[in-house]
């Protein structure tokens, strides 16, 4: 089951991924796969055959990986699954940008061959005709923060979370105010078309962050009521995060489209070619350009200078955090299978795993009872739950909520009660429930 969850959860990673590529094959602000091109451009044979070959290397590469997928669905062991998984991941963020950076440079060399290259000259445009600043209150974010904290009144074992979630809601706004680079989405000499594009990003920008903050807060309702019943949080988080993906995925085609729309006749005459400074279409390297944050040439997203200390430090985590996923992969799986100790030890019970361990000292224990088997209806609220381990924050009907460390295939339990606490723990084979319980009585 965990298995089948986690493929389903990643799968369709590809498609959208080279959705999105191959939809840049299609002009916007006069671009096409990263590179700026002139309007006889956009038609040229040469051009038309790279973005062939282009859509058919994207969809190879859907291809390569989904055959991966289905290799590790069958072959990947049953206590080592995270580590293809993550691995094939890392695959999936890599494998489809391959033909975008060959393709791009095809086009910048076929730009060059055919005398493209745009004349750099200083255009001057009336700056009065550019939008006023006109940013979303903070105040719109105020209400996913509140729903954020709602849960804190009926959950007091999750409230740590929540009230994270609910200062995350905040920096949304400041994310939204701050991360946006302010500059005019210029196109070419059009003030009007600058002054349109500037307004749409903007006012699309702020609808992303605060779609972001409100998926925040219904995360916490989710979270809260899969504490009350598992089934129905499962789903309602199911379809939260599909709703989710599904806005913010149409909120970022839709500024495509108008982007292409709005400059569908642009490239005749003198046009913005800033192509230089993006490396591979992908990376954008400006030593001139003081600025971090940079605004995405296409869409909504933004990214930063390289050419700055703080974008290379910035490129450098990010590499190492996707080069690294096969490590946390393996510690995961390392987590999921290692073995689950029960002890007595220095007038404590010590229940040690890869995933969790916990201490509960003998003067603070109320009752210990043996359990043969779990409690029906148990919930996670917080966690591991695979079919080999159980670990972190669960509940159970006439349980209440539980700190739980276990292997669910193997009873008996010991259940360990303290003041304003519950533990339910067990191991591998079974062993030192008993002994623990027989020594306490």
């Amino acid at each position: 089951m965990t298995k089948a969850i986690l493929w389903l959860s990643v799968i369709w990673l590809p498609f959208l991924m080279v959705y999105m590529n191959v939809n840049e094959t299609k002009a916007k602000k006069n671009i096409i796969l990263g590179v700026t091109l002139p309007q006889e451009g956009r038609e040229d044979a040469d051009v038309l055959k790279e973005l062939e070959s282009f859509k058919r290397n994207e969809w190879l590469s859907v291809a390569v990986l989904m055959v991966m997928a289905a290799a590790m669905w069958i072959f990947s062991d049953e206590h080592a699954y995270m580590t293809p998984w993550m691995l094939w991941i890392v695959f999936c963020i890599v494998l489809p940008y391959v033909p975008y950076v060959l393709s791009n440079g095809h086009l910048k060399n076929l730009k060059v061959q055919k005398g493209w290259v745009q004349e750099k000259r200083v255009i001057r445009v009336d700056t009065s005709a550019l939008p006023p600043e006109n940013w979303f209150s903070p105040w719109l974010f105020v209400a996913p923060v509140l729903v954020c904290l709602l849960p804190v009144l009926f959950d007091k074992s999750m409230a740590v979370m929540y009230v994270i979630s609910a200062v995350m809601c905040a920096l949304f706004w400041f994310g939204y105010r701050y991360l946006y680079r302010n500059k005019a989405e210029m196109v070419d000499s059009n003030a009007e078309l600058t002054a349109v594009l500037t307004r749409v990003r903007r006012y699309n920008w702020g609808k992303m962050w605060l779609l972001t903050a409100w998926f925040m807060a219904a995360f916490c309702l989710v979270a809260w009521i899969t504490g009350i019943n598992s089934l129905i949080g499962i789903i309602l988080g199911i379809a939260v995060t599909v709703l989710l993906c599904w806005l913010a995925f149409r909120l970022e085609m839709r500024m495509r489209h108008v982007q292409e729309k709005l400059t569908e006749q642009s490239g005749d005459d003198w046009y913005v070619d800033d192509d230089d400074h993006w490396l591979g279409g992908l990376l954008y390297y400006n030593p001139d350009d003081s600025r971090l944050i940079i605004n995405n040439r296409i869409g909504l997203n933004t990214t930063v200078n390289i050419a700055r200390p703080a974008g290379k430090v910035f490129i450098a985590l990010a590499l190492v955090m996707i080069l690294a996923m096969p490590l946390l992969g393996g510690f995961l799986d390392g987590g999921v299978k290692k073995e689950i100790t029960l002890a007595v030890e220095d007038d404590r019970i010590v229940c040690n795993s890869g995933m969790g361990s916990y201490r509960i000292d003998l003067d603070d224990v109320q009752e210990i009872k043996v359990l043969e088997e779990l409690p029906s209806n148990m919930r996670r609220s917080f966690g591991t739950g695979t079919e080999t381990l159980l670990q972190g924050r669960f509940s159970a009907d006439g349980y209440g909520s539980m700190e739980v460390n276990l292997d669910p295939r193997q009873g008996p339990y010991l259940l360990i009660t303290t003041e304003g606490k519950t533990y339910l723990f067990g191991t591998r084979d079974g062993s030192a429930v008993r002994e623990i319980y027989e020594a306490y009585h």
